[in-house]
Formats: C-alpha cells, sequence, structure tokens
C-alpha cells in the first residue's frame, strides 16, 4: 500500500528530517511513503533486508525469537530510527523478527539504495545513523536489564508509557501482543494490566488501551523508564543539530 493511513496523528522520522536533502538527493527521490497494519510482519529472522524504514506515525517492534517459539522484544523502534539497521551496520539479513505494533506510516527505501549512499561517503547520514545506533544499544541494553531484574508489573508500566510517548494516551494494543512483547504468557500480562486497572491508572478493553493516571503510572514502573526517555531525548537534541 502506498497511501498514508488515515490516522489523527501527525510525525515525520526524525532521522530523515535531520539529513541535508540537498546532500542525499538520491536517497530522497527514492523513498516511497508505505501504510502498515498492526501485526504485520517486516523481517522474519534470517530473512534478508530488501527494504530498511523511517517510521513516521507507525511502531514497529524487533522481537527475538527462542527455539522453542517463545519471544520478547528487544526495542521498539519509532519516529526516532530506522528499521534495518544491520543494513548500516553491514550486514544483509535480520538476526531478528520484525513487526508493526502500532499501525501507522512509514518512508521506504531499497537496501540497495542506502548501501550506495553510505559507500558514496555522505557523512551527514552516516553521521546520524551512528547517533541513533548509540542510542539504541543503551536502550537495548537497559530493556534487556529490566526484563530479568524487575516485577512484570513495572514492566509493563514502563512499556506502556513509551508507546506513549510515541502515540499519546490512547493505545490500540491487545494483550496477545504485550505478552509476545514482554516475554510472558497472556495470563501474566491480563494479571499485571488488572492490577494497574484496579490502581486507577489504566483502562482497556477490547485491544484498547487508555492511560488514565501518567503520574501514577510513572510511579509505579521502574527507573528503567526515565533512563530510556532521556537517552531518547539527548537523541532528539543530537539529531537537531547542523552536521559536522
Amino acid at each position: 500500500m502506498l497511501s498514508p493511513p488515515q490516522s489523527s496523528r501527525s510525525a515525520e522520522n526524525k532521522i530523515l528530517a535531520a539529513m541535508d536533502r540537498s546532500e542525499a538527493e538520491n536517497l530522497y527521490s527514492q523513498l516511497e511513503r508505505v501504510a502498515l497494519t498492526q501485526g504485520e510482519v517486516i523481517y522474519e529472522v534470517e530473512s534478508r533486508i530488501e527494504y530498511v524504514y523511517f517510521p513516521e506515525t507507525a511502531i514497529f517492534s524487533m522481537l527475538c525469537t527462542m527455539e522453542n517459539g517463545d519471544t520478547v522484544e528487544v526495542g521498539p523502534v519509532g519516529d526516532e530510527g530506522m528499521v534495518g539497521l544491520r543494513i548500516f551496520l553491514g550486514s544483509e539479513t535480520s538476526p531478528d523478527q520484525v513487526i508493526v505494533h502500532i499501525a501507522g506510516s512509514a518512508m521506504r527505501l531499497r537496501a540497495s539504495v542506502l548501501k550506495k549512499e553510505l559507500s558514496d561517503g555522505q557523512s551527514a547520514t552516516t553521521e546520524k545513523l551512528t547517533r541513533y545506533t548509540q542510542m539504541l544499544l543503551v536502550m537495548c541494553g537497559r530493556s534487556g536489564a529490566c526484563y530479568k531484574l524487575h516485577l512484570l508489573e513495572q514492566q509493563l508500566a514502563r512499556w506502556l508509557l513509551m508507546m506513549s510517548d510515541y502515540v499519546g494516551d490512547e493505545l490500540q494494543l491487545t494483550h496477545e501482543l504485550m505478552a509476545l512483547t514482554l516475554g510472558v504468557r497472556r495470563a501474566g500480562i491480563s494479571e499485571a494490566a488488572n492490577n494497574l486497572r484496579n490502581a486507577g491508572v489504566i483502562d482497556y478493553h477490547r485491544g484498547h488501551v487508555k492511560i488514565v493516571d501518567r503520574q501514577a503510572l510513572e510511579a509505579i514502573t521502574c527507573e528503567c523508564y526515565q533512563i530510556i526517555k532521556d537517552e531518547y531525548d539527548h537523541l532528539y537534541a543530537d539529531l537537531s543539530r547542523p552536521s559536522k
């Protein structure tokens, strides 16, 4: 699909917005906007990366899949980043399954075009993607520690806050998708979400989650949320600065 979805959200990809179009004219000329649906699979594990995606309103989820089929999110990718970063790092396949977690739009580019852009020595493009990679490493490392050390209710609160930072307090999310993301059984998500609802911080029904009391939700989550948020904020500030 090449037309943007109908949505009240408006966003542009921060990496693309930070680039000088005159220095990356070939890249910009070959971008196409695509509409993506929730649950759509972008890459399978070890599949060849044919396209990279610069999210606008869509939110992607990188999922690590074990031999028994269990999954856990390595990290989300929203309008701050790029899906298919392995192309920038010199690989051509995806180590993780990548799905669309929240429907929306993204700018799509053939991986071959990005590789040519990078091989031509476009320093501005390399600089922006390097800075994004740094942020992604911090986020993935902190998320991994959070899964190991913190309570599921804290993890769910962190993840809901992160999604809210992208799209607001009204979230189209099912318990199945949340369980897939956090690497737990659906029953565990149902219990944690019910506890949050009983505490008066969220409400939910039929795939719709609403954050009712954000301040209380922030009090429930662990320190990981603020650490990751600070890293996102630093990235946004860095991307807005002129390239060296």
